[in-house]
């Protein structure tokens, strides 16, 4: 796996979250959980694959704010 490669994608995948949620078509967290249950899901025949889409997840998902400590 092209490290870098995997990672401009990532970053590619989160501009278009922003762009999505800008749009009002979906909140970024919404886009990031279903992008990892889709990791999870191609999981289950490919494990390459399915790091990568999770390393995706994990790229939008860290653009979030944090949340509130309850």
């Amino acid at each position: 796996m092209d490290r870098a490669l995997v990672c401009a994608h990532g970053k590619m995948v989160a501009l278009v979250a922003s762009v999505l949620h800008a749009s009002g078509v979906t909140p970024t967290d919404e886009f990031a959980r279903l992008l990892k249950v889709f990791a999870d899901t191609v999981g289950e025949t490919d494990a390459e694959q399915a790091e990568i889409l999770a390393l995706w997840s994990a790229t939008v998902a860290a653009m979030l704010p944090p949340q509130p400590k309850h």
